[in-house]
């Protein structure tokens, strides 16, 4: 039997699509449920739509594993998320919850990703493949893009460093690179800023992914104001820089 005679066997089918043409086009997370309700998948997508609508298909070029699963299908939820970087973030937390089987059985599909955050005096953060390295990890997710698109937005607006230099054994070498007089870069070379200030931004950094981007700028948005208020004008516009791409 291949895998579109699988998917065809469904007799849930024809509800499945229909409730999937009305499907929101917004990202989000959705669960695959057999008739009993239990969870047999998880899975997120930057369009809920397109995403699900996907295993329904009439003609599937599913893998083994997937037309398993889709035949198995019998109903499914979806929650909207602002973002597709939160809908990873749920999905991990769900997955990790309930271990639905075709998440475990498609696992060797895909690789996984983390957000590694270095155990540096002046710590890095970085996206990574595996957790061989020493530090401490955000995930599994399973996108690459999106944790790579996480780990460079936290970079950009804390403006931490992403060069190749050592600290604090580089600082003071050589000139500043072009990140910083761009403006991307805080420029710990330059010896201006401690390890305990560092460290305080790196938490912050990693704060703005694990909570979203939004919830972090309205908070830098606040912190700012208040520095303002209290005229501490250089730390109010290291935050106006922060929010300002």
């Amino acid at each position: 039997m291949n895998e579109r005679d699988k998917v065809n066997m469904n007799p849930r089918l024809p509800y499945l699509r229909e409730k999937t043409a009305k499907l929101t086009a917004s990202p989000g997370v959705y669960i695959m449920r057999r008739k009993d309700s239990s969870i047999i998948y998880i899975g997120k997508a930057k369009n809920l739509h397109n995403r699900v609508s996907s295993y329904f298909r009439e003609n599937p070029d599913h893998t083994p594993k997937v037309a398993a699963m889709v035949s198995n299908v019998y109903d499914y939820d979806f929650i909207v998320t602002d973002s597709e970087f939160e809908a990873l973030l749920l999905e991990c937390s769900l997955i990790k919850q309930h271990k639905p089987k075709y998440n475990i059985l498609l696992k060797d599909d895909k690789g996984y990703h983390y957000i590694r955050i270095s155990d540096e005096e002046y710590p890095r953060i970085t996206n990574e493949k595996n957790t061989k390295q020493s530090g401490k990890y955000l995930g599994p997710y399973t996108s690459g893009a999106i944790t790579k698109e996480a780990v460079n937005e936290a970079n950009r607006v804390f403006m931490l460093p992403t060069c190749h230099r050592r600290f604090p054994q580089d600082i003071g070498k050589g000139r500043p690179c072009l990140n910083y007089h761009i403006k991307q870069c805080m420029g710990v070379c330059r010896g201006r800023i401690s390890a305990e200030d560092y460290r305080k931004t790196v938490d912050e950094a990693v704060e703005f992914i694990r909570s979203g981007s939004a919830q972090s700028v309205e908070r830098m948005e606040a912190d700012m104001n208040k520095a303002a208020e209290e005229l501490d004008f250089e730390k109010a516009a290291i935050l106006r820089d922060r929010i300002t791409p």
